[in-house]
């Protein structure tokens, strides 16, 4: 048996997760050998207790990895391991990285410059409108835009990144072949053709439940580098990806809304904690930015691996957005004197839509400027 094969087999033991495979893999070398002890050397695992090292036991004997294999490809579906080079190097390094990251779509989507917009399933209008506002900036601007595909908020945010032919990213809270809500079935489809991504911890089969759902949030925060809560009233289950993130070291940003919504009322309450007050992408860049280490830093807090070489977390590079082919185009009609709009748009070739996100994002990126009249010019 494989790492990779190991690790797919011990995704699909219950109960069995990253801290404890981690304390495995060190005590024994390798995931693959944690199928050959037995269930005294079980015991030896810190928080092992005899019932369940039994059960570990029988599980793993029965354990498989190869129908799973087939089911995923079958179903065009990437399984993702520790092993693999593609496994995002951001989300290893939280506590409790998932084993296996089931991915329809583009795996690389999931290692991009991210940031997760999340909030309420009920938002008011002016939620909804600033979730796809927001997340149409900072994906026209070359984030990758990450969420839960659950209603309200959530689907905003796909939706906004989407309609600037920008890449987002679902993390889902029960197996892809289980997704919820159903009406958003054809949003994920639209995200996987487009570059996206829509990914899963969960075995294929596993249908989300009230314990699933808060469990897939600290993959929403772990992927990307800050979090912006657009609304959320108080005790919303969204506080608990802020929770999560703040344990993770992400940014957390919130989005103010009326003084007597109470749709805005944990917002608020971010907002009296230390979130940083943001009302547009541009905001959001320039705290990621500001809290970006530097190089050496990197380098020194970076933890050493393993001695198996399959679970110390790499440092994550930091998020940067080089110029899409669609900016350079764009970039290329533009000069220091101010043409209009409609101009780059028939010279670059490129359908208006897009030029539109593109310009979003290259102002933001501090490239081009939007003047009044439908002019613009470069930065």
């Amino acid at each position: 048996m494989t790492e990779r094969e190991a690790f797919i087999a011990l995704n699909r033991v219950s109960g069995l997760g990253a801290i404890t495979v981690r304390r495995m893999i060190e005590a024994w070398g390798s995931a693959a050998a944690i199928f050959r002890v037995d269930e005294r050397d079980l015991l030896r695992i810190q928080g092992v207790g005899a019932e369940r090292a039994q059960a570990f036991r029988r599980d793993l004997e029965q354990a498989r990895f190869d129908d799973e294999v087939a089911l995923a490809d079958a179903r065009d579906v990437r399984l993702v391991t520790w092993a693999d080079a593609d496994y995002p190097a951001l989300l290893k390094t939280i506590v409790d990285p998932p084993l296996v990251l089931y991915v329809k779509g583009s795996v690389a989507a999931l290692s991009g410059p991210s940031v997760a917009l999340i909030g309420t399933r009920h938002p008011t209008v002016y939620g909804r409108e600033m979730a796809q506002r927001l997340a149409f900036q900072l994906a026209g601007a070359g984030y990758v835009v990450v969420s839960g595909l659950a209603r309200g908020i959530d689907t905003e945010a796909h939706r906004g990144a989407l309609q600037a032919d920008g890449r987002t990213a679902a993390i889902v809270g029960g197996a892809l072949d289980c997704l919820y809500p159903k009406e958003n079935e054809a949003l994920a489809q639209e995200m996987a053709e487009k570059q996206g991504a829509v990914a899963s911890e969960y075995p294929f089969g596993r249908q989300p439940d009230r314990q699933t759902f808060p469990m897939r949030n600290r993959i929403v925060s772990g992927l990307a580098r800050g979090v912006v809560v657009v609304e959320a009233p108080l005790g919303s289950g969204t506080l608990i990806t802020v929770d999560q993130a703040l344990d993770q070291g992400r940014a957390v940003m919130a989005v103010p809304g009326r003084a007597d919504s109470p749709a805005s009322q944990g917002c608020h309450r971010l907002l009296r904690s230390g979130a940083r007050l943001v009302t547009s992408a541009e905001e959001v860049i320039e705290e990621l930015q500001e809290l970006l280490p530097t190089t050496a830093g990197r380098a020194a807090a970076q933890p050493a691996p393993h001695a198996s070489g399959t679970v110390g977390p790499p440092d994550a590079a930091a998020p940067v957005a080089p110029a899409t082919p669609e900016e350079r185009r764009v970039l290329e009609r533009l000069g220091a004197e101010p043409v209009h709009v409609d101009t780059v748009i028939r010279e670059s070739g490129l359908p208006a839509g897009t030029v539109n996100a593109v310009l979003v994002g290259l102002q933001i990126k501090h490239r081009v400027k939007l003047l009044p009249g439908g002019m613009v010019k470069r930065g």
